[in-house]
């Protein structure tokens, strides 16, 4: 279960915001808006729910 390093908030990996800003996808914490994580590519394999999208 992810956590947000700056307010500690647990999360599924569906619940967090994500945006799509060129070839990164960039997660966010719902909770507080702190970056989580980006991940270079179109379709990064670690991000299985957008595969299922």
């Amino acid at each position: 279960m992810p956590t947000c390093h700056h307010c500690g908030s647990e999360y599924e990996a569906s619940e967090l915001t994500r945006h799509v800003v060129e070839d990164w996808l960039i997660v966010h914490c719902p909770d507080c808006h702190a970056p989580m994580g980006r991940y270079q590519s179109s379709q990064p394999a670690v991000d299985t729910l957008r595969q299922s999208e």
